[in-house]
């Protein structure tokens, strides 16, 4: 069964990712703050995908992108940006080729979820 890692201090979405996941046969962990991802990361566990708030308490969404992109375990693991906030140029330019898709938390729908959640689990 495949893992995805869901990081966000949004106990709504992190429920709806779960749902999603499940329906599309994968088994999601949700953490909703950098201390529990960066717990989460290292548990062992193999995640196939990681859905990342870039603003979550404790440790930014930005700085654990770095970490997981750093180490050689995680990199290779599509990461899934959520966020509220709207990006600069500079910032959507600092994600790109480093992550799998970009979700605007305040647009998005649940097909989105689960196209990518059908390509990648």
């Amino acid at each position: 069964m495949k893992n995805v890692l869901v990081i966000d201090d949004d106990l709504l979405i992190g429920r709806l990712i779960d749902k999603l996941s499940r329906q599309n046969g994968a088994v999601s962990t949700i953490v909703r703050n950098g201390k529990e991802a960066t717990s989460a990361l290292e548990s062992g566990t193999t995640f196939h995908a990681i859905f990342l708030d870039l603003i979550v308490p404790d440790i930014n969404g930005w700085d654990i992108l770095t970490v997981i992109k750093n180490d050689p375990v995680t990199r290779e693991i599509p990461v899934i940006i959520l966020t509220g906030a709207s990006l600069s140029k500079e910032e959507a330019g600092r994600l790109q080729n480093r992550v799998y898709a970009i979700i605007d938390k305040r647009t998005f729908d649940n097909d989105q979820i689960n196209d990518i959640l059908k390509r990648i689990v």
